[in-house]
């Protein structure tokens, strides 16, 4: 038997194997880079599965109390459509030890490790440089994208597909936050924080939509960093598109509703950060980065430290400054301390930044 028939033989029957009729895959889109010696793409692989429909045990159903009581709501505000889609994700059942099969192109492979505990699969495939696809003017700041299925429940259900990003080693890329840089959040209230991100309509900040399509009509290519966990991954997605924001790459946070109290999911926006936008400017030392928050959480120190550290790298940092006690000089001058002045910008509106010349060397 040849090996390519058997090796899909193999993958089909793991995936049926492993995966049930109502559970859910999900990928999320992420960032491949060429290896050193130009032969190979590295492509690496992240998502999750879940069940939705199963029994809500006693833990979440006191955890819906409690963030009852943190939001200070009645319960018929837990009644709504937006507040059970919102909701959905955290009380969906995490599904543990799924094997995972990823077509790309006509490759077929299974991920080595099995998902963990809550849920999430972690891999990586290779695609050989001559067969990878050109990129796309329409794409990520003239990355290449890269389809990936995953056929999960048998022949007769519909692939669950993703997509990858194959980002060229130079370029310019833009790093942003999502919470109160690109819609309101007001992370200051904690109480207003939990209702924007489960009972409202997400609201998108004036103009920052247009002006990213500025950038990335000039080649920018764009990648999400924010501390929101991955829960409300497809929420912030459909939020961001439907405003028109440009298409990129996701890096958000991984919370299990089960192993925190809810005082942790706002913890959680204070950490994490740093480190996953450090690995990207260690993966693409040749590109340079513009950093874009805001002043509600602690992204003048993070960018602080990462523009001290990688100053070949960051040519741009620009603060949106919401008004508060963190909105002071004295926590700029010390967050931004030995940034060179012409790096960081601080704004209030989209439009004071029109003037960025967003090319290389940035200006």
């Amino acid at each position: 038997m040849p090996q390519r028939l058997l090796t899909r033989i193999q993958a089909r029957s793991a995936l049926r194997a492993h995966l049930s009729a109502d559970e859910t895959v999900v990928l999320f889109p992420g960032l491949g880079h060429l290896e050193p010696d130009g032969s190979h793409w590295h492509v690496p692989i992240h998502g999750e599965v879940f069940a939705n429909g199963r029994q809500v045990g006693l833990g979440k159903r006191f955890l819906l109390k409690m963030l009852q009581r943190a939001m200070k709501v009645p319960e018929s505000a837990f009644q709504t459509d937006l507040f059970r889609q919102r909701i959905a994700r955290f009380l969906a059942a995490d599904c543990r030890g799924r094997q995972i099969t990823v077509r790309l192109g006509e490759g077929l492979q299974v991920l080595t490790k099995k998902s963990r505990r809550n849920g999430h699969f972690f891999g990586s495939l290779r695609l050989p440089a001559e067969v990878a696809p050109g990129p796309d003017p329409s794409d990520c700041g003239g990355a290449a994208r890269v389809m990936l299925e995953i056929h999960g429940r048998g022949e007769e259900v519909p692939a669950i597909r993703g997509k990858a990003y194959l980002l060229p080693a130079t370029g310019l890329s833009v790093i942003s936050d999502i919470d109160d840089t690109l819609k309101h959040s007001y992370v200051a209230c904690k109480r207003t924080l939990l209702a924007n991100t489960f009972l409202r309509r997400y609201e998108a900040i004036a103009g920052m939509s247009d002006l990213f399509r500025q950038w990335a009509a000039k080649g920018a290519a764009f990648h999400y960093v924010s501390s929101s966990p991955w829960q409300l991954y497809g929420h912030l997605a459909d939020h961001l598109a439907q405003e028109g924001f440009p298409d990129g790459s996701f890096h958000l946070r991984a919370f299990r509703l089960r192993d925190h109290l809810m005082r942790r999911l706002l913890m959680l926006r204070r950490s994490g950060k740093a480190a996953v936008i450090r690995g990207i400017l260690q993966t693409f030392p040749q590109r340079r980065f513009v950093l874009v928050g805001d002043s509600g959480e602690i992204d003048p120190e993070i960018y602080g430290v990462l523009a001290r550290r990688f100053p070949q790298q960051v040519a741009g940092i620009y603060i949106r400054q919401i008004e508060g006690p963190g909105d002071t000089p004295a926590r700029y001058q010390h967050a931004l301390r030995g940034v060179p002045y012409e790096v960081v910008r601080l704004f209030h509106t989209a439009e004071e930044l029109q003037d960025v010349r967003l090319e290389l060397p940035l200006k």
